[in-house]
Order: structure tokens, then C-alpha cells, then sequence
């Protein structure tokens, strides 16, 4: 944690968003796994790749499906995935033509809006997303944590299997 922490200190606003938004999908990628049965060639077919299930986006609703989690805290991870998203695929804002940064007034306004963080008070809209990023990293870890499997009823069986 603390080398993540020195990681995340140490880099770019670009780097920094980029860092830590792919340590909370680490996490719930995580914890999608302690709570789905273990099937590799399974998990495999769906979360690596290309495969519908590999992006960040796709885990974001699997977890809301699952009812995992609120819409809120969907909408918190949608967020920061944009934010990062942002600093991942552009250089410079697309009409004002300025280096992006998180003093930049849209990506300052969204992370500021970061409603899991609100009762802070931030001013800093850095702050407000890396501590965003580290609320919800620290529910999924609970998440794992205290997780279960997805119930073993209602499964499908061949004849055969039912069979002696």
C-alpha cells in the first residue's frame, strides 16, 4: 500500500489517474472473483482480452447486475473510469487546447462532484479523486472480504449427471 501510495505521489496528474483507477479495477476484479464460482477456462472466455467482460466498464455494470452494488456507487466508478479514460486517450483539452490536468475546470468540476468523497470538504480536485479511488478500493476489499459464492441452487444438469 505505501509503495502504491509513493506511486501515485510521484506522478504526472495523468499518471496519478491512471494508477490509481486501475488499482480500484484491480479490486473489483477481485472481488468479481471471490464472489463468482472458480471456473478458469470460464473466467478466462469472459474477463481477459477482448473478451465481454474485460474492460473496466463492462465489470463496473456486471457488479450492479449482480447487486453488488448501488447505483451510486456504479455511478462513482463510471465517473473516475472517465476521468481516467480522459487522461488515458487525450494530451490537451478538444476546444480549449490545453494540457489536461485536474485543475483543468471540467475534470476539477467532476472529480469535486465525487459525492463518496463530498462530506470531506475537498478543494483539491487531485485530492478528491485519489481519495474517491481509495474509498471505493477500500469497499471492495470489504467486499472480498466478507464475500460469498453466488448461491450453489438452481443449477442446469444433464440427465446423465443426475444419474447414479
Amino acid at each position: 500500500m505505501t509503495t502504491l501510495i509513493e506511486e501515485i505521489q510521484n506522478q504526472s496528474d495523468r499518471g496519478a489517474a491512471i494508477v490509481a483507477v486501475a488499482w480500484v479495477e484491480e479490486t473489483v476484479t477481485a472481488a468479481l472473483e471471490s464472489f463468482l464460482h472458480t471456473d478458469s477456462t470460464s473466467w478466462k472466455r469472459l474477463f481477459t482480452g477482448s473478451s465481454p467482460l474485460a474492460n473496466f466498464s463492462s465489470k463496473i455494470d456486471l457488479c450492479r447486475l449482480l447487486g453488488l452494488v448501488t447505483d451510486g456507487i456504479r455511478a462513482y466508478l463510471h465517473a473516475i473510469r472517465d476521468i481516467r479514460n480522459e487522461f488515458a486517450h487525450q494530451v490537451a483539452h478538444k476546444t480549449h487546447h490545453t494540457k489536461l490536468a485536474f485543475t483543468s475546470q471540467h475534470i476539477n468540476d467532476r472529480c469535486l462532484a465525487l459525492k463518496c468523497v463530498a462530506h470531506e470538504n475537498h478543494t483539491d480536485p487531485r485530492q478528491a479523486f485519489m481519495r474517491a479511488c481509495a474509498v471505493l478500493y477500500a469497499d471492495f476489499e470489504m467486499l472480498t472480504f466478507f464475500g460469498t459464492k453466488v448461491s450453489d441452487g438452481g443449477k442446469i444438469f444433464a440427465r446423465s449427471e443426475n444419474e447414479g
